[in-house]
């Protein structure tokens, strides 16, 4: 979570109930994130106790069920596939899959006119060859629908007047409603997804949180208040993938999808594997050491405040082989001190002689959030952070705060930046000397992976950190994700970092205090398989029956 916090303090090996508020003393705000993070994971654990690791509620809400669709009577769509709305539990993580229905008239001299209560459906506008349901939103007992639901596509849009292909007969519908048809080319949270490759392919759930401030919501902060930046949300973030592959023997019986092998052999173990990397974190010794994992006495952190820093990986791959040769794809990392939550608004962009110039909403507060001429920062918007991209750092070239522009140096490989809510992200590593344990930059801006049981990577003020090596030569090596951080918090009361300690000897057999290597912190990613599908001559789908949802009954009876 990009936000600006003191630190994260939930831990649910401490088995906490709650947090309990104290008279006259200093509110924090990682007092009420740790309640919130409590009652959230005992709902969470709860529902996935009771439900399994994956289900939907039987009936009218069970959701996420996958189809091929079109208008009656005509071919289906070719290479997309329709996602049922309603809601689907993934290990115990609510996922909700709706749209907002809004009333419409006939047109009386037109039957395929209709004409909306509102312009916009689900926060978007009405657009020509959106795919909607019309329905009868009958809720009295005893009165039947006057048309069943059907799939329309809209062929012309003159304001609040929609004309629909496929269309039913009306039949003076007591309550009738349109609403938006979620597809796989057009989820909400999944913009531009993979072409669907031609033969089978497993359809699933990847489910995660994301981070929104402000920047992502204006909505967020409060207008009486002359518009501040407040608090910020996490939201449930749910994206239907798919990947190809083969049925192997379904004669075996259960689900498609149990029987289902990806082409990609190593997907698992990308998607759920234990080897994408363990970090450590101290102050840096003064003194020398026998030992570089013990904590001397005057181990010294150096900042003049408080920080949060934020290691995030940025470029996914294996580690770098310290080649010259080697930099290219290798996985790179980045860091912040303020946990990645410096950023600045984008009004605009511009892309040409091998620069970049943005114009921002603000250039910041004060100098320690501002921008500075050298510094890295990251082009990104809606789409981008959807899609886990990792585009190429920029630097710093020249800022004018007259106008609010910022010079950078270089240029993205694609459009980033022209998505919805596109903002700049300040990052804070520099290159230096690595002889000194200074970090080496990649072709990307960001900092390159050394693995090492005795190499600390210096980030600044005496905050260093370790990727440390697999266990053993028979290992696999480590794979890392893009997106995967970990959180460093640095205080000066201590004078040192915040982080796991556990004991351990010395080369001479005494016990002293070790750091502990930590798998990332986040994102955490949950999956859930959906369907197996096919896609044929001309991209039509077919959806092996049965699919792979699991169900659940309602707990009260009649």
């Amino acid at each position: 979570m990009k936000a600006d916090l003191t630190r994260n303090t939930f831990d649910p090996f401490q088995h906490f109930a709650r947090v309990l508020m104290q008279q006259g003393r200093v509110q924090l705000d990682a007092d009420w994130n740790e309640q919130a993070s409590i009652l959230l994971h005992y709902v969470r654990t709860l529902a996935a106790d009771l439900i399994g690791p994956q289900g939907g509620p039987t009936g009218a809400s069970f959701g996420f069920a996958i189809t091929p669709f079109g208008a009656p009577g005509a071919t289906p769509v070719a290479n997309d596939f329709r996602i049922a709305l309603g809601r689907y539990y993934v290990d115990g993580i609510l996922c909700e899959a709706d749209s907002e229905p809004v009333g419409f008239v006939v047109q009386p001299n037109n039957a395929n006119q209709i004409r909306v209560d509102q312009w916009t459906l689900d926060g978007m506008p009405f657009q020509k060859n959106q795919w909607v349901e019309v329905f009868d939103d009958v809720q009295l007992p005893n009165v039947q629908q006057a048309f069943n639901p059907t799939v329309a596509q809209i062929s012309a849009v003159d304001k609040l007047t929609l004309t629909l292909l496929g269309a039913p007969a009306f039949n003076t519908p007591s309550a009738p409603k349109v609403r938006r048809v979620i597809t796989y080319l057009t989820q909400p949270d999944y913009p531009q997804p993979d072409a669907l490759a031609a033969g089978a392919s497993l359809v699933y759930l990847d489910v995660w949180e994301r981070l929104i401030s402000y920047v992502e919501d204006d909505a967020i902060r409060e207008v009486a208040l002359g518009g501040p930046d407040t608090a910020a949300r996490s939201k449930v973030v749910w994206q239907v993938k798919a990947v190809p592959g083969q049925q192997v023997d379904p004669a075996k019986g259960g689900s498609p999808c149990d029987n289902f092998t990806p082409t990609d052999k190593s997907l698992l173990a990308k998607l759920l594997g234990s080897n994408r990397g363990r970090l450590k974190a101290m102050a840096k010794q003064t003194t020398a050491s026998a030992n570089p994992c013990i904590i001397p006495p005057n181990a010294a952190y150096r900042g003049p405040e408080n920080q949060l820093y934020r290691v995030e990986i940025h470029r996914a791959g294996g580690v770098w082989d310290t080649t010259e040769n080697g930099k290219a794809g290798a996985a790179t990392f980045k860091w912040s001190r303020e946990n990645g939550s410096v950023v600045f608004p984008i009004v605009s962009i511009l892309t040409g002689n091998g620069s970049t110039t943005v114009t921002l909403e603000t250039l910041g507060r004060d100098d320690r959030l501002g921008l500075a001429e050298g510094e890295w920062v990251e082009i990104q918007d809606d789409v981008s952070v959807l899609q886990n991209r990792a585009e190429p750092l920029l630097q710093v070239q020249a800022i004018d705060r007259t106008n609010m522009t910022v010079t950078l140096s270089g240029t993205t490989v694609s459009k980033v930046g022209q998505g919805p809510h596109p903002l700049l992200r300040r990052w804070d590593q520099q290159e230096g000397d690595p002889a000194d344990g200074e970090l080496q930059l990649a072709n990307d801006g960001a900092a390159l992976i050394e693995e090492s049981a005795s190499k600390w990577l210096q980030l600044e003020d005496g905050v260093q950190i370790q990727f440390e090596p697999p266990d053993t030569k028979e290992s696999p090596p480590n794979q890392y994700r893009t997106g995967d951080y970990w959180l460093i918090p640095a205080r000066t009361a201590t004078g040192d970092v915040e982080w796991p300690t556990e004991m351990g000897q010395d080369s001479q057999g005494n016990p002293v205090i070790v750091h502990r290597s930590k798998p990332p912190d986040g994102v955490r990613h949950h999956y859930a398989p959906l369907a197996v599908i096919s896609v044929g001559p001309g991209g039509v789908i077919a959806v092996e029956a049965p699919d792979c949802r699991k169900q659940f009954p309602p707990s009260a009876k009649s």
